[in-house]
């Protein structure tokens, strides 16, 4: 009867673990910058560096838009003092 508990508080472990690493990034906040992708296929935005993460968006925007300036919307997270942006959608800003 032992392992029966210890292999469902596993199970239930485990689930809950899924759970959290999958709901946490629906959570992030949307943002929105306005920036220039310079040619290391980045983002600068009022003198902040944004990488891209990989996702169809983003290497349309950093392979079709360089010297551009774009106004992006994604949500942001910062691995190692790096800002890390995921694009959700863009548009070229024309001054």
């Amino acid at each position: 009867m032992k392992t029966f508990s210890q292999r469902i508080f596993l199970i239930a472990l485990f689930a809950a673990i899924l759970l959290w690493f999958f709901t946490t990034p629906c959570l992030a906040d949307q943002v929105t910058i306005t920036g220039e992708v310079n040619e290391s296929y980045q983002i600068v935005a009022s003198g902040l560096i944004y990488e891209v993460a990989e996702n169809e968006l983003g290497n349309d925007l950093v392979t079709n838009y360089i010297s551009q300036t774009v106004r992006v919307t994604g949500t942001i997270e910062e691995k190692d003092a790096v800002k890390i942006i995921t694009v959700t959608s863009f548009k070229v800003v024309t001054e």
